[in-house]
């Protein structure tokens, strides 16, 4: 229950490293986003828009005998500004013979929020054309509601006037049939019939004259509250909003991209993730030399520059070495990896020389007998070494050279022989390492990679504990995971890893790493830390838990 809280911090360190690892890409991709956005838009052709406003006033009820306004329905009057009548009227208004299913996809209108007002908008590449035809559907509007409006009162007025005409008719009908009665009672009917009628009258009548009156304020419909102004600017392309838009869909391509190639990527990431595919606490983490680009270029680091922080890295793995070799016995050490390249042999050498200055009696020997190369770290000759001893039975005094260094000797891989691995997994292979344990404080054994010949699962059994190095630029997960399980069912011991030629920069994590070298250096106890977080003493905890397995393997 206490895991979680602490997965979030690496899950971050994990994500900022893996943007680090991989700006240069994240970088280029919102580069190439951005540059092509701006490009299309300095290539588009600019847009400007004219706007008018049109007020939309309350519509008169002429049908009823009570006139009450009544509010508009914006967006039905906002389409149809947009309708083929009000275009076509704006063509035979301006003249012109644009289409109008163009004039329509030109032509914009917006409900102003909370008024009662329409926005008349109009696109078009030239500023004077945008403000002229925004005008000219405002106005075309205008005038079609007016036309509407006029016609509304011209039917109702018609109908009224109808309605006069058939009264008058009754009436002249009913003086005529009153004039000819003699009947005194008749008469008075029809007289009392009259008088409707005449009131009838006089009430349409009145009607008309409403009418009339109302006719010029119900005809205007809607107003024109601002015409629009030539347009100084365009709307399209907005080359800002374009540069911010091409932005974030950049980076959000690039980082999309980078984490798409992360996850592609089989190398090993950071140094935690070696220790859990490893199973192994990681010593020491040597970071990248800078100017170093020939891997089969040799450099003695801790002579060459001993102050550097690989030099301290190289301390850091000896210390670490130290202290656990006061736990448990572990004075034979090889040093191997999956692949070559990686760096073991540059790290068995300085190792070696890191002991030596610590002042231990340390032997340092090369069993890579195919590809002999250690000695030229010391600049020393390879005529004797190790297949002469284990060939013909050389002495170690013989072959074990002086590098010029106190405490250290170095034996060399000699004459390369018709079968390495038959030498290595001899008899007199074992009683050699046997041999040399009594002369010496530690013996570091430098081998072929794993994956590549079986030189070192045949000496594994030999020693003490293994170290493997791991190059951070070009080891494989399945390589390492593969090495680790050749290395268990040969017997190994493996008793932690070097994470090689690491580049800092490419996770924060690993400078708060460079804080702890001088620590770990100068100051080792129980609580001292291995530069992860990992302690010393859990470490040491590990190793006493292999006892078992180590003694099962008879050694």
């Amino acid at each position: 229950m206490n895991m979680a809280p602490e997965q979030h911090p690496q899950d971050l360190r994990e994500y900022v490293r893996v943007l680090r690892a991989r700006k240069l890409e994240v970088g280029v991709i919102t580069f190439v986003m951005v540059a092509v956005a701006l490009l299309f838009s300095w290539r588009q052709t600019p847009v400007y828009q004219g706007k008018a406003k049109v007020l939309v006033k309350p519509i008169q009820n002429v049908v009823g005998a009570v006139q009450i306004p009544q509010a508009p329905n914006l967006d039905t009057e906002r389409e149809l500004i947009l309708s083929q009548a009000v275009a076509r009227q704006v063509q035979v208004d301006l003249g012109v013979a644009t289409p109008v299913e163009t004039l329509l996809d030109h032509a914009r209108v917006q409900v102003v929020t909370d008024t009662e007002i329409l926005l008349v908008k109009y696109d078009d590449p030239s500023p004077k054309t945008a403000a002229t035809l925004a005008n000219a559907f405002a106005t075309a509007y205008v005038n079609f509601r007016d036309m509407q409006a006029k016609a509304q009162f011209d039917a109702a007025a018609a109908t009224v006037q109808t309605q006069i005409g058939e009264v008058q008719s009754r009436l002249t009908d009913l003086r005529r049939r009153i004039d000819a009665t003699t009947d005194a009672a008749q008469k008075d009917s029809l007289q009392a019939e009259r008088d409707t009628f005449v009131a009838e009258l006089g009430v349409l009548q009145q009607r008309i004259l409403d009418l009339r009156s109302n006719s010029s304020v119900g005809q205007s419909a809607a107003q024109i509250v601002q015409d629009a102004d030539v347009p100084r600017s365009p709307i399209s392309p907005n080359k800002v909003r374009d540069g911010l838009l091409a932005l974030f869909a950049g980076l959000t391509l690039g980082i999309g991209f980078a984490f798409l190639r992360e996850r592609l990527d089989d190398r090993v990431k950071s140094r935690e993730e070696l220790e859990r595919r490893l199973a192994a606490p990681v010593l020491a983490a040597v970071p990248r030399v800078g100017g170093w680009r020939n891997r089969d270029e040799v450099q003695l680091i801790m002579k060459t520059d001993p102050k550097s922080p690989v030099s301290e890295a190289y301390r850091t793995l000896g210390t670490n070495i130290q202290y656990l070799a006061s736990r448990h016995p572990l004075k034979v050490l090889m040093v191997t990896s999956s692949m070559g390249g990686d760096g073991k042999s540059t790290t068995s050498a300085n190792l070696a020389v890191v002991l030596a200055q610590a002042g231990k009696r340390v032997i340092l020997i090369s069993a890579d007998l195919r590809r002999p190369r250690l000695h030229q770290f010391f600049s020393l000759r390879n005529d004797l070494g190790l297949s002469n001893v284990l060939a013909d039975g050389t002495a170690l005094a013989l072959v074990a050279k002086d590098p010029g260094i106190a405490n250290l000797r170095v034996v060399g891989a000699g004459p390369v022989p018709h079968d390495p691995a038959a030498l290595l997994g001899s008899r007199r292979a074992s009683e050699f390492i046997q041999s040399i344990r009594e002369v010496s404080d530690f013996v570091i054994i430098d081998t072929p990679p794993v994956l590549a010949v079986a030189d070192a699962s045949i000496l594994a059994p030999m020693v003490d504990g293994t170290i493997f190095v791991m190059n951070a630029e070009r080891s494989s997960r399945s390589a390492m995971t593969q090495t680790r399980n050749q290395l268990e069912n040969a017997g190994a011991n493996l008793i932690g890893a070097v994470y090689n030629n690491f580049d800092p920069n490419q996770s924060a994590a690993y400078s708060h790493y460079y804080h702890n070298y001088y620590y770990q250096y100068y100051g080792v106890s129980d609580g001292a830390t291995n530069g992860n977080g990992t302690t010393l003493k859990r470490l040491s905890r590990r190793l006493k838990g292999s006892g078992p397995e180590r003694s099962s393997t008879g050694r």
